[in-house]
């Protein structure tokens, strides 16, 4: 019996220690589209790095490594052009990530920008086109949403 409990505790703990924490990266992707909606180099910047060092962190999941290498890619973006064409593959892989993980909780909307024919994930159903900013900020469309 002590080695069933034993057993069972020790499959419990592998199962919990290698989920990957989705929202969090969800939420640092969060920041980074945000700082691109904003303009503001310096916050993406930061934000960027935030996002690489916890996808580091995490257990192996299916698109890290695409990810890491996406992200990595982005972090070494000077200008924020650059950055807004590397965000590109950053949020196709995030789409990925949480559109069908159940530990992610919605409405997320997948929204489209066809001028850069580029996609972004969002919180908000309202278009802010990271790729652009204030010169085209609501140039968009919603293409896919991840309900409750």
């Amino acid at each position: 019996m002590k080695n069933l409990i034993l057993l069972l505790a020790m499959a419990l703990f592998h199962q919990t220690s290698y989920a990957i924490d989705a929202n969090k990266l969800l939420d640092d992707y969060l920041v980074i589209k945000n700082a691109l909606v904003n303009s503001n180099n310096e916050e993406s910047k930061k934000a960027i790095d935030v996002f690489l060092s916890d996808l580091k962190k995490e257990a192996e999941f299916k698109e890290k490594k695409s990810l890491i290498k996406a992200v990595e890619k982005l972090s070494k973006s000077a200008d924020l052009e650059k950055k807004r064409t590397n965000f590109k593959e950053v949020s196709t892989l995030m789409w990925q990530l949480v559109k069908n993980n159940d530990s992610v909780k919605g409405p997320l909307y997948y929204q489209y920008c066809p001028m850069k024919k580029a996609y972004w994930i969002s919180r908000e159903k309202e278009i802010k086109n990271p790729y652009y900013g204030s010169s085209m900020l609501n140039c968009g469309k919603v293409v896919e949403t991840k309900k409750l």
